[in-house]
C-alpha cells in the first residue's frame, strides 16, 4: 500500500505533466485572443469605409484600414502591429494624434474581419507581403515608413524591420522574447521546450541599424520592464527608451506621457 506521501507525489506529478501537456497543445490560446470588430465600432467606423482594404496572401483575407496622405521624409507612412488582444480599428479614434502621417492599420489573422488562424511563422509572412504589397502599389519606398508595434506586434515589426530597410521603429511594451515573458509568469515549467511561437526578437534586433524608441510602462505586470530593458541594449542601431510612471501594459496608451514620446520620436525622426 502506497504511503500518503507517494500518493501526493503522483498526484502532484501528474497535475504538473497534464499541465505541460496542456501548455504545449493549448499554447496558441494562452499567447493570441482573436477579436471581432466591436458592436458599436460599427456606426464610427463607417466614415472610414473608403479607406478599408482587403488584401489576399496565399487564399487567406486580410483586413485594414489605410489612411493615405501625402508621404515624404517629413510625414513617413506608420504601419501600426497590435498587440495579442488588440483589434486595430480602435486606433482609429487617434488619428489626429499622429498628425498627417499616412497609417496603416491591418488585423492579423483571425482578428477583426481578416480570416484565418494567428501563429507566429503566419503572422512574420502576412506583415511582409502587405509591407511589400503596400509598398509597390502606392509607391512608397522603404525609407519613407516608419514600423509601429505594441506588446506583440513589437515582434512583428522588429521581424518585418529585419528583413527591410525602414526609416524608423518605435516599440510599446516590447520584449526580447516570448520564452523569457513566459518563464516569468510560468517559472516551474519547461517554456523553451514547449513553445512554439518564441517571437525571437532578440536575435534580429542586434542587425537592425534604424532608430529605435521603446516606449515602457512603469508598472507592466505583463511585460517585465526588464524584458523591454533588454531589447534596447541589443539593438544595432541608434535606441532610446522612455519610461511611462503609473502606467500599466494596458493603460500606457491612456496616459499624456506616452503621446509625447512619440511625437518627440515621430519629430526627431523627420530631421534626420
Amino acid at each position: 500500500m502506497k504511503s500518503p506521501l507517494v500518493s501526493l507525489l503522483f498526484l502532484l506529478t501528474s497535475f504538473y505533466l497534464i499541465i505541460t501537456i496542456i501548455l504545449f497543445f493549448a499554447q496558441s490560446y494562452f499567447i493570441f485572443f482573436p477579436r471581432e470588430i466591436a458592436g458599436y465600432q460599427y456606426s464610427f467606423l463607417k466614415q472610414f469605409k473608403s479607406n478599408e482594404i482587403a488584401l489576399d496572401h496565399d487564399g487567406i483575407s486580410l483586413h485594414g484600414w489605410f489612411i493615405q496622405n501625402e508621404t515624404n521624409p517629413d510625414n513617413p507612412l506608420i504601419i501600426y502591429y497590435g498587440g495579442n488582444a488588440e483589434e486595430v480599428s480602435q486606433n482609429l479614434h487617434d488619428l489626429d494624434k499622429f498628425g498627417d502621417h499616412s497609417l496603416l492599420f491591418m488585423n492579423y489573422r483571425g482578428y477583426g474581419k481578416s480570416e484565418g488562424r494567428p501563429g507566429q511563422d503566419a503572422l512574420f509572412s502576412d506583415a511582409l507581403f502587405i509591407f511589400d504589397t503596400i509598398s509597390k502599389k502606392h509607391h512608397i519606398s522603404s525609407e519613407k515608413i516608419i514600423l509601429m508595434g505594441r506588446s506583440l506586434g513589437s515582434a512583428v515589426a522588429i521581424h518585418v524591420a529585419g528583413q527591410r530597410q525602414v526609416k524608423a521603429i518605435l516599440l510599446v511594451t516590447p520584449f526580447d522574447n516570448l520564452v523569457n515573458v513566459a518563464k516569468n509568469h510560468y517559472p516551474i515549467f519547461p517554456i523553451r521546450y514547449l513553445l512554439r511561437h518564441p517571437f525571437r526578437s532578440d536575435q534580429i534586433a542586434p542587425g537592425i541599424t534604424c532608430p529605435m524608441l521603446a516606449i515602457i510602462g512603469k508598472q507592466d505586470r505583463i511585460i517585465p520592464n526588464e524584458r523591454s530593458l533588454t531589447l534596447v541594449k541589443q539593438w544595432g542601431g541608434n535606441s532610446d527608451h522612455v519610461i511611462i510612471e503609473n502606467a500599466g501594459h494596458n493603460t500606457i496608451s491612456n496616459t499624456p506621457g506616452y503621446w509625447v514620446a512619440i511625437h518627440q520620436f515621430l519629430s526627431e525622426t523627420a530631421i534626420r
